[in-house]
């Protein structure tokens, strides 16, 4: 969810820098570097809370398939007595 956001603005910021470029000058550049390192940032940050949602979804994963393995284990006990 916090990737889907990230990614918006970076859109959104790039859209409206694009908007702004009709003035042909020597701040263009400058202007177009910085929304360079604003994406690149960005994509960084989008970067890191994938493989943070990758680690607690792999967490998450683990603990289900403990839980599923511990219910067989007291339901194949239950049915032995």
């Amino acid at each position: 969810m916090r990737s889907a956001c990230i990614a918006l603005v970076l859109f959104v910021g790039i859209g409206l820098t694009s908007c702004g470029s009709d003035s042909r000058g020597r701040g263009e550049g400058a202007a177009s570097r910085q929304a360079g390192r604003d994406a690149y940032r960005a994509s960084q940050a989008a970067k890191r809370d994938a493989k943070e949602a990758e680690r607690e979804l792999r967490n998450a994963g683990k603990e289900f398939r403990e839980g599923w393995l511990e219910a067989k284990h007291e339901d194949a006990t239950r049915h032995r007595k």
